[in-house]
């Protein structure tokens, strides 16, 4: 799910904090930014990012689904052999090989039981906002595809931000690998 903080040379000359952008009205967001090279096609990349079957493959099993038009619900599992559910996420744009956008869901009792959490710990932790994550696709030379994935509206020291900090570099680095050899690394 993305590092945060941004760019490191953007932090260096930014007099934003690592972790957040700074949103108009001049309050900080906190931001989290991943991006990586991937030897495919936009297209290709489009598939694996939108299709269920492509999706459940990097994502161990479990992942989203939607028919990919903006307002459209989207639906998750947490497991290869859970069941779909509306956790309330929609898509904001669909772009097909340049760009994805959505609302990214709160924490859900599905979630709750795969880490063990107290009912109490989840109603605290639904108290944090939904956030919105957008992939960008672009052309980067040759058979080459620029994928940046930009997860925002995160609450500062949040779970949530902890948890996409650790998860966005697995799941992209195991989609990079899945389209680049056909293969998938095992997820931690």
């Amino acid at each position: 799910m993305g590092r945060t903080g941004s760019d490191p040379g953007t932090a260096r000359r930014s007099s934003n904090p690592p972790g957040a952008a700074r949103a108009a009205d001049g309050n900080l967001r906190p931001l989290g930014r991943s991006g990586c090279q991937i030897e495919t096609t936009p297209d290709r990349l489009w598939e694996a990012l939108t299709s269920p079957a492509f999706i459940s493959r990097y994502f161990g099993g479990g992942g989203p689904r939607s028919d990919w038009t903006p307002g459209a619900p989207i639906e998750w599992k947490v497991s290869a052999d859970g069941e779909f559910h509306d956790w309330g996420q929609r898509v904001l744009e669909a772009e097909p090989g340049k760009r994805l956008s959505y609302t990214w869901h709160n924490y859900e009792r599905e979630v709750a039981e795969l880490f063990g959490w107290s009912d109490e710990k989840l109603a605290e932790l639904r108290k944090e906002p939904i956030s919105k994550i957008t992939f960008e696709i672009e052309p980067a030379g040759g058979a080459t595809v620029k994928l940046t994935v930009t997860h925002e509206g995160l609450a500062a020291g949040s779970e949530m931000i902890k948890g996409v900090s650790e998860g966005w570099p697995e799941i992209l680095s195991n989609l990079k690998t899945l389209l680049e050899s056909g293969e998938t690394l095992p997820l931690g």
